[in-house]
């Protein structure tokens, strides 16, 4: 008897049936009700297109018994109605070797690249909620229900509560061998943990096992993808188990590209890689990110010497491996990453293990795929290889150094997006005879001509967007009202990712000529504005893209207000929003593009935002980051001797070797403030790897036998930087630091920090050092200390980075 189930996708793959391996599509979830599901499709069959086939390539292709259909078609291939050959196979996972037969053929071949699943989706246009009409069956699933699926309908969206378990392993030093496993999960909201030991095959069982009955949707743990994943299944291997079948279909889990896992019917979740991606943390150890987030860290166990603890006191590491579990479960719920792809899965019509694990264009493939099949618009393959020449990117306005009072903010809302849509740009419109053309010389044909297809797409987003956002408004339940207000941020996000995509090197649609046209449109749309604010006598400060800052004649914040709305409003088109960001009641920069500090007056006072500098940077140490933060507060409240005094009395501490007395940190190591920490990289990725600090700390970090993987942050404190290389130790929280910082490095590293505001006023980085100015030789003598320089605005006379100290 048939029936029907509303599913949320979660993952969506296939199978191989019976003697001829026939794919079945899976479809796996949970329903509207909570009960796990998969529902099962058969019939569907992969293709792709071959590009002006030859004869002989055609009756090749006739005669092959693996290929089960042959027809002529005709899409579109750069702009052009073109002759294709649609090749139908028996078995998906034949594409790569029949797609590279027709280019030995010398066909061009497009749509050949395209996972199955997918495929199936975007031919069905099924979204990541889908009413499934069918009948109950059984199968070697781990789901409540199994489904022979029939045919889909759509349905609400709907975002049922997803069952998570955590785990994390703990293994001897010597060799990896898993002393025991622990477990975490919630139930009806109330936290369980579970500890797994024996022998190490019997551990891996156990997880196996229970994995099976607990039948969760998300699997989580603490760099698991890195680190406890690759250990399980090479333990496993050598105790004869082939498969981790951690899967919902019994099937093992399968390693995509460098660090991502699968597994059939559940979403692998690393809780590492969801705080690395939301909150670009500058120390990401569990430890570290538990306290920040969670006010708790690890438990006291030394990692470096485990067969150590265990052989000493083994009820410890047990407590310490299953509180590691609970820790990389409550972290994953803090930083909500789920709940975003959750609202991103709806948004692009995925599973939401793609929008969890996956890259922002295989959303827009989601969405791009579908509408070019629809018009018959040939599909090319994904790009490989190095890009081409960078295009230019959006215009930023000269900026005077120095402070400036009441700032205006205005932005330019989804600008990009906008003019995409106002202008019909698309890879489908890019032609000679268009009667639009950008200010680099490339035509594109008008609406009326021929309405591309990323307008229209942009355009039904844009809507989308606009009600949404009314529904929030309306919804009195504050619940759904968040709900809301979460689906309209990941329209928001999407809308805004089909730029960046379509400007890479990488992506299957690129066209150098649209992205630097729609930067071009937008450079055009800022001077237009600038000069128009100019010439009715308002000063415009500073333009970044799509911002612009001018500088109110309205001395406070009401009139600042006024004024920035007014003239929002005055350059708002149809197409185009403008939006009063912010009000700044002081506004400094020392005159480089994208960086700048100031103090709100509105929407809220007194809040520091700063763009650019080193408060800003996840690669600089905390001390450099507090230290500028105070001097810009002096700077900001028009305090620029006491920002000056300030900056050279925490460079003469620092010099002294020891932290300025109100930068010790309350708690934990006083050397904390000093560590720095980068991304590391395989070594093979540097030229001169042995001269990198990044990489000699997590060398010497393996050698104590922590976990470091490629992609992780890694700590570190200078000891001596006059070496060459650079002398650095790891930094682990809650480990002795045995060694002397090298104070004069971190001295220089701070005064070199501190100049960026400083040497705007006369003060660069060498005379905070040296605690004097160097005045004019033809003028004045030196100044010293106890004969402060006049504070003038001066030009900036470099530009340092960080990278300089690397």
């Amino acid at each position: 008897m048939t029936d029907s189930w509303d599913i949320r996708i979660l993952t969506a793959s296939y199978r191989r049936e019976g003697p001829q391996e026939e794919p079945v599509i899976e479809l796996f979830g949970r329903t509207r009700h909570g009960e796990s599901i998969v529902a099962e499709y058969r019939g569907f069959k992969p293709y792709f297109y071959a590009v002006r086939p030859s004869q002989v390539l055609l009756n090749y292709l006739q005669r092959d018994s693996e290929v089960l259909k042959l027809e002529t078609v005709e899409l579109e291939v750069q702009g052009r109605k073109t002759p294709c050959a649609k090749v139908t196979l028996q078995h998906p996972w034949k594409t790569p070797e029949y797609r590279e037969r027709a280019r030995k053929h010398g066909s061009e071949v497009m749509a050949a690249d395209i996972p199955f699943a997918h495929r199936f989706m975007y031919d069905l246009d099924l979204a990541a909620c889908v009413r499934v009409h069918g009948t109950p069956t059984t199968g070697k699933y781990t789901t409540e229900l199994v489904v022979k699926a029939e045919r889909f309908e759509p349905c609400e969206p709907f975002n049922p509560p997803l069952r998570v378990v955590s785990f994390d392993i703990e293994n001897t030093i010597a060799d990896p061998t898993i002393l025991c496993l622990g477990l975490a999960w919630r139930e009806g909201g109330a936290l369980k943990t579970d500890i797994l030991t024996g022998s190490e095959k019997e551990i891996i069982r156990q997880f196996i096992e229970f994995i099976s009955k607990a039948d969760p949707d998300v699997i989580t743990g603490y760099n698991i993808d890195g680190y406890d994943l690759p250990i399980l299944e090479q333990r496993a291997k050598a105790h004869g188990i082939m498969s981790l079948a951690l899967s919902r279909d019994g099937q093992g889990i399968s390693n995509i590209g460098e660090r991502f896992w699968r597994a059939h019917g559940r979403i692998i979740a690393d809780a590492w890689w969801a705080v690395k991606l939301e909150l670009h943390p500058k120390q990401e150890t569990l430890d570290a990110i538990g306290k920040w987030l969670l006010g708790e860290g690890k438990q006291d166990v030394d990692r470096v010497h485990m067969d150590d603890e265990w052989a000493r006191n083994r009820e410890k590491v047990l407590e310490y491996c299953k509180k590691d579990a609970e820790l990389a479960l409550r972290v994953l719920e803090k930083v909500a990453r789920l709940d975003k792809a959750m609202d991103l899965a709806i948004v692009s019509k995925l599973p939401v293990d793609d929008t969890f694990n996956s890259r922002t264009s295989t959303m827009i493939d989601s969405i791009l795929i579908r509408a070019a099949d629809r018009e018959g618009v040939a599909v090319p393959m994904t790009r490989t290889g190095s890009g081409g020449k960078s295009i230019e990117g959006g215009y930023v306005h000269s900026l005077e150094p120095g402070l400036y009072e009441w700032v205006i903010a205005l932005d330019f809302s989804s600008m990009y997006p906008s003019i995409i849509i106002e202008k019909n740009i698309c890879f489908t419109t890019l032609s000679e005879s268009g009667t639009i053309e950008s200010p680099i010389g490339v035509r594109f044909l008008n609406a009326q001509q021929r309405a591309g297809l990323l307008p229209r797409i942009l355009g039904d987003l844009m809507v989308q967007r606009r009600e949404v956002k009314a529904k929030m408004k309306a919804e009195a339940d504050p619940e759904k009202r968040e709900y809301y207000r979460r689906l309209q941020d990941a329209v928001k996000i999407l809308m805004n990712a089909f730029y960046g995509v379509l400007a890479s090197s990488f992506y299957r649609f690129t066209n150098p000529q649209i992205g630097a046209s729609i930067t071009a449109f937008a450079r055009e749309n800022i001077k237009s504005v600038i000069s128009q604010l100019e010439a009715d006598g308002v000063r415009v400060i500073y333009s970044d893209t799509d911002s612009i800052f001018l500088e109110s004649p309205r001395k406070d914040k009401e009139g600042s207000v006024e004024f920035g709305r007014k003239v929002a409003e005055r350059f708002t088109t149809t197409n185009v929003n403008m939006e009063l960001e912010r009000v700044f009641r002081t506004f400094f920069s020392h005159g480089k593009k994208k960086r700048y500090a100031a103090k709100t007056a509105w929407p809220v006072a007194d809040e520091l935002i700063v763009r650019g500098y080193e408060i800003r940077r996840t690669d600089a140490f905390d001390l450099q980051s507090e230290a500028q933060k105070r001097v810009f507060d002096r700077v900001l409240e028009n305090d620029i001797e006491g920002a000056v005094r300030l900056a050279k009395e925490i460079v003469n501490e620092i010099k002294a070797g020891h932290l300025p007395p109100d930068m010790v940190p309350d708690e934990g190591d006083p050397l904390e403030p000093l560590v720095i920490s980068r991304t590391v990289a395989q070594d093979s990725k540097y030229v001169n790897p042995d001269s990198m600090s990044n990489v000699l700390a997590a060398r010497k970090l393996k050698e104590l036998g922590y976990e470091v993987v490629p992609g992780m942050k890694v700590s570190w404190i200078v000891v001596d930087a006059r070496k060459s290389p650079m002398h650095v130790e790891p930094w682990m929280s809650g480990r002795v630091f045995e060694f002397k910082a090298d104070w004069e490095y971190y001295a220089r590293r701070v005064a070199q920090t501190l100049a960026y505001v400083t040497e705007v006023y006369g003060w660069d980085e060498k005379a905070l050092l040296m605690g004097t100015v160097q005045a004019d030789l033809f003028h004045e003598g030196f100044e010293g200390e106890d004969k402060p320089k006049k504070i003038e605005l001066q030009k900036t006379k470099k530009e340092l980075t960080l990278e300089d100290f690397f």
